[in-house]
C-alpha cells in the first residue's frame, strides 16, 4: 500500500514544519497551507488522503469552519479524513470538533511523533477502500467501496470514523463492541468518551432509526433492533 498524502493547515510556521518533517521521515507526502482559506485551495490541487487541520487558525476562517466546508463538499466530504490539532481541549470542545466532522484530534504543542503518527496512521485505515463487502439488512445498506450509506433507503452522510464505527456495529450484529475497538487506538477514559460523542453525531445523522446503534453499558455498543411497535 502506497504511503498517503497528507495536507497541513496549521498557521505557525515552525509546527508546520516540524509536521511536515516527521511525515516526510516516515515516507508520507506532506503539504502545506498558513491558513484555512490557503489549505481549502490547497485540497482541491492535490489528492490528499488526510488532513492536519489547527482549530485555532486566523484570518476569518478557524480549524472548525474549514472541517464543516470539507464535509460539505462534494468531492472530498465522506473519503477525506481529518485530524484536529487544538492546544485546548474539553467535553464542548471535542464535542464541537466532532460536530463539525473531525475524525480525531491531537493535543498541541507538545505531541509525540511517534503519537501523531499511530493516530494517523488509525484513521487511515478507517478511510482508504478495503475489500470487504457491503452489508445489506432490511433497514441498512454499508458500502465500503462506494462510501455509501443508507437508511431506510435513504442516503445519510457519515465521516470516515462513524462510517467505520456503524460498519463494525452492523458486521457484527450479535457482538457487543468494546469502545477501544471501535475507535482502534487503545482504551483509556478519553478515547470512551471520543466514542461516545461519535455515536452520539451518528444517532441524530440516523434520525427515527437511531435505535440501529444500542448502548450496552459497561461494555460498548451494539447493532440495535427496532422497538417494539416501531414502524419506518
Amino acid at each position: 500500500m502506497s504511503k498517503a498524502c497528507i495536507v497541513i493547515i496549521e498557521d505557525e510556521p515552525q509546527v508546520r514544519e516540524m509536521v511536515s518533517e516527521v511525515l516526510d521521515s516516515y515516507g508520507y507526502e506532506a503539504h502545506g497551507a498558513p491558513d484555512g482559506y490557503t489549505g481549502l485551495r490547497l485540497l482541491q490541487q492535490v489528492e490528499a488522503d488526510l488532513v492536519l487541520l489547527d482549530v485555532g487558525l486566523p484570518g476569518g476562517l478557524n480549524g472548525m469552519a474549514v472541517c464543516r466546508k470539507i464535509r460539505e463538499d462534494e468531492k472530498l466530504g465522506d473519503t477525506l479524513g481529518i485530524i484536529a490539532l487544538t492546544g485546548q481541549i474539553g467535553d464542548h470542545v471535542e464535542e464541537e470538533m466532532f460536530d463539525a466532522g473531525a475524525d480525531d484530534y491531537i493535543r498541541k504543542p507538545n505531541f509525540k511523533p511517534k503519537l501523531l503518527v499511530k493516530r494517523l496512521e488509525a484513521v487511515l485505515r478507517r478511510i482508504r477502500p478495503t475489500a470487504e463487502e457491503a452489508i445489506r439488512t432490511e433497514h441498512l445498506v454499508l458500502d465500503p467501496d462506494r462510501r455509501e450509506t443508507l437508511v431506510g433507503g435513504n442516503p445519510v452522510a457519515l465521516t470516515p470514523t462513524e462510517f467505520h464505527i456503524l460498519y463494525l456495529l452492523a458486521g457484527n450484529p450479535d457482538r457487543a463492541i468494546p469502545r477501544r475497538e471501535l475507535l482502534d487506538r487503545g482504551g483509556g477514559a478519553a478515547v470512551d468518551r471520543t466514542v461516545d460523542v461519535h455515536v452520539n453525531s451518528i444517532r441524530k445523522k440516523l434520525g427515527r432509526y437511531d435505535w440501529l446503534v444500542e448502548t450496552v453499558w459497561g461494555v460498548g455498543y451494539r447493532l440495535g433492533r427496532p422497538p417494539e411497535g416501531w414502524t419506518p
